[in-house]
C-alpha cells in the first residue's frame, strides 16, 4: 500500500466513528478530483480549509517514507488572511476561489503561498512501527526590504515590514494532532514515543527588484515526531528518525501542553472514553432537533430537501414533523423521504404542542433512528411560543436552533405589517435570506441591515433557490462554538394565534384534471389579499401531477414527477381573502 494512502486509511477508519469525529473536530474530507494526488479536509476551529498532497515518497534500509505538503486556504473573511502574503490575499478574493482550492492539486503555483509546512509518514520495512512527522516554522515571515507601493505611491507594505507574518505552526499542529488521533485509534495504541526538534532558519525576504534574500537566523523551524509501536521497534524508529532521544508516555509532563493535553494519547480505547464525563458531550446519542420557521412561501420545502439529500448522501436520517394550516399537508408529499415525516395537520404546533411533539419523536427515533430531527412549523407559526414547550424534550433530541427562512422579494412589507414574521426573525439562531436573486443589490443590502438589527445574534446567509451547504450551518459539536441555540432564547413574547392576524386557510379540492391555461389565468385574478397558495394538481395532457406555488402574486409550476393518487387540491393563505376565482375554478372541475 502506498504510504500516503495509509495515512488517509487511517483518517477515513477512524471517521467512520461519530464520536471521534466530534471529539477531534472533524468536519469532512474530500479528494481533490485533478491533478496530484490530494485531499481538501475542515477541521473545527480552522474556518479554512486544509490541503494535503502527497509531494514524494522513498525507502530506505529502515522504512518505507512518504512526504506530504501540507496547505492551509483561509476563509475570505478570515482575520488570518490579511497576514499572509499579497498573492494569497489576491487569490482569496477572486470569485473562483473556493472552487480552485477544491483542486488546488492541478495548479500548485496558484496554491504555493499557501502552503504552511509538511507531513511525513514513516513505516518500519517489517511493519513494526509507525511514525508521523510534522514540520513548519514557527512563524512563516517573509520581509518586503524595500517595502510595497501602489501606483500613486502608497505604502502598501513600508520598508523592511513582513509581507506575511502568521503562526504556521500552530495551524500545522491542529491538523497534525487529529491525523495523529486516528492513527492512534485505527492502531488501537497510543503512540509509544514522542519528540520535538527545532532548528534555526534564515527569515527570507526580497528587494525592490524582486531579488530574493535572506535576513539574520531568527525563525524557527520545529519537527515533532510521534511514533507507535512495540517498545524496542518504536525505540529503533525513532533513534533512525530523530537527532535526539525520545519522550515515553510516562515523560508526558515534559512534553509541549499541546501535545500533553492531546487525544492522541486516548482515542485507541474510545469505550473508555464514553465513560469520562469530560467527553460526553461526543457520545451524545440524541438526534440534533431543527426548529424550521419562516413566513409563507420562504422557500422551507426547498431548503429541506436540500437538507434530506446532503444527508442522504452520508447514509444518514433525516426526520421531518411538520404541520400545516389547512387539511392537507403540501409539503409531505413534496419531499423525498416522506416515510420519515410525520405530519400534524388541522393546527399549528405553535398553537397545540400539548404534548404531540414528544410523541411525534418517540415515534421517529422508534422507526428510523434518525439523525436529524427537523420541526417545521408553518408559515404562520410563531416560534416563541414553541420554546417554553422544548424544554421537556431534552431527553428525546439535542436542541440545535431556530432556523428561520427570509423571503426577500416580500420580507420588508411583512415585518412592516406582521408581529409573526418579525418574531420569526427575532426568534431564530440561523437566518437564511432567501430568493437573493429576484432583489437588486441596494434592496438585499437594507433588509440584511433590518434583520441583523432585530437580531444581532444570529447568523445570516443570503441564499438564491435555498442552496446552501447545510455543514455550513450545522454543527453539533459544542467546541465549536458557544452554541447557545434555543436555549438563549427568554425575551418574553406575546402569545400570537393566527386569528390575531387575521390570516385564514380555504382548501378547494377538484375531482377532474384541470386545464393548464384556465388554472394560470386563475392565480393571475388572486387578488393581492391571497398571500400564499399551493397545492398539487392534475393537468389535462400531463402524465404527472403538478405542483403549484404561489406567493404575493408570483407563481410557478412544476413537475411533481409521479402521478398524484389523492384528489387534486389547492390551499389558500391570507386575510379577508375573495376566492370567487378559485371557487369558480373548482365548480368548472369538479
Amino acid at each position: 500500500m502506498d504510504t500516503p494512502v495509509l495515512l488517509l486509511n487511517s483518517l477515513l477508519a477512524a471517521c467512520r466513528h461519530n464520536e471521534f469525529k466530534r471529539l477531534v473536530g472533524w468536519k469532512g474530507m474530500a479528494v481533490c478530483p485533478r491533478g496530484t494526488v490530494a485531499w481538501t479536509m475542515k477541521l473545527r476551529g480552522r474556518p479554512g480549509v486544509y490541503g494535503l498532497l502527497a509531494e514524494a515518497t522513498g525507502l530506505d534500509e529502515f522504512s518505507r517514507n512518504a512526504k506530504i505538503g501540507l496547505y492551509y486556504f483561509p476563509a475570505e473573511d478570515e482575520p488570518l488572511l490579511e497576514h499572509m502574503s499579497l498573492a494569497a490575499n489576491l487569490a482569496a478574493t477572486q470569485p473562483d476561489y473556493i472552487a480552485r482550492v477544491r483542486t488546488f492539486s492541478t495548479s500548485l503555483e496558484w496554491a504555493a503561498p499557501f502552503r504552511i509546512g509538511a507531513v511525513s509518514v514513516h513505516l518500519l520495512r517489517n511493519e513494526t512501527a509507525l511514525a508521523i512527522q510534522a514540520q513548519a516554522l514557527e512563524r512563516k515571515i517573509c520581509i518586503a526590504k524595500d517595502g510595497v507601493t501602489t501606483e500613486s505611491g502608497e505604502w502598501v507594505i513600508a520598508p523592511g515590514a513582513p509581507e506575511e507574518d502568521f503562526p504556521a505552526h500552530d495551524i500545522t499542529t491542529d491538523v497534525f494532532l487529529v491525523i495523529g488521533a486516528a492513527v492512534s485509534n485505527s492502531l488501537a495504541s497510543s503512540p509509544a514515543r514522542y519528540a520535538r526538534e527545532e532548528q534555526p532558519s534564515m527569515i527570507p525576504g526580497y528587494t525592490r527588484n524582486g531579488e530574493r534574500i535572506h535576513f539574520d537566523k531568527t525563525n524557527t523551524v520545529i519537527t515533532d515526531t510521534l511514533v507507535w509501536g512495540e517498545d524496542d521497534s518504536a525505540r529503533r524508529l525513532a533513534s533512525h528518525l530523530l537527532k535526539k532521544d525520545a519522550l515515553t508516555p510516562d515523560q508526558v509532563g515534559a512534553m509541549p501542553q499541546a501535545i500533553a493535553s492531546a487525544l492522541l494519547w486516548k482515542t485507541h480505547d474510545l469505550t473508555t472514553l464514553g465513560s469520562d464525563a469530560e467527553y460526553a458531550y461526543a457520545f451524545d446519542t440524541r438526534p440534533r432537533l431543527i426548529v424550521l420557521s419562516g413566513f409563507l412561501g420562504a422557500g422551507k420545502t426547498t431548503f429541506l430537501n436540500q437538507l434530506l439529500e446532503y444527508h442522504a448522501s452520508r447514509d444518514e436520517i433525516v426526520a421531518i414533523i411538520q404541520n400545516e394550516v389547512g387539511q392537507t399537508g403540501v409539503d409531505g408529499k413534496l419531499l423525498e423521504g416522506d416515510d420519515s415525516i410525520v405530519e400534524i395537520d388541522e393546527g399549528c404546533v405553535c398553537c397545540t404542542l400539548a404534548g404531540n411533539l414528544s410523541k411525534g419523536i418517540e415515534q421517529l427515533k422508534t422507526r428510523f433512528n434518525p439523525r436529524v430531527i427537523v420541526l417545521e412549523s408553518t408559515g404562520l407559526a410563531n416560534p416563541f411560543n414553541i420554546l417554553k414547550e422544548l424544554d421537556t424534550l431534552r431527553s428525546l433530541a439535542r436542541l440545535d436552533s431556530v432556523t428561520t427562512l427570509v423571503d426577500a422579494v416580500n420580507a420588508q412589507q411583512l415585518l412592516d405589517t406582521s408581529d409573526i414574521a418579525m418574531n420569526q426573525v427575532k426568534a431564530a439562531d440561523i437566518i437564511l435570506l432567501n430568493k437573493c436573486d429576484l432583489v437588486t443589490d441596494q434592496e438585499r443590502a437594507s433588509l440584511f441591515h433590518r434583520l441583523r438589527t432585530l437580531n444581532s445574534r444570529a447568523h445570516i446567509a443570503e441564499t438564491e433557490y435555498a442552496a446552501i451547504n447545510p455543514a455550513t450551518l450545522y454543527d453539533s459539536d459544542p467546541l465549536e462554538h458557544d452554541a447557545p441555540g434555543l436555549q438563549s432564547i427568554s425575551t418574553p413574547c406575546p402569545r400570537h394565534i393566527h386569528a390575531m392576524e387575521e390570516f385564514t386557510s380555504r382548501r378547494f379540492t377538484f375531482d377532474a384534471p384541470l386545464n393548464r391555461e384556465a388554472l394560470i389565468r386563475t392565480l393571475d385574478l388572486l387578488p393581492s389579499e391571497v398571500f400564499r397558495l399551493k397545492g398539487i394538481v392534475s393537468l389535462i395532457g400531463h402524465d404527472h401531477a403538478q405542483v403549484v406555488q404561489y406567493v404575493a402574486g408570483r407563481h410557478e409550476l412544476s413537475s411533481l414527477g409521479k402521478k398524484f393518487e389523492d384528489q387534486s387540491f389547492l390551499v389558500a393563505i391570507g386575510k379577508n381573502m375573495n376566492l370567487s376565482p378559485l371557487a369558480a375554478l373548482q365548480e368548472a372541475h369538479t
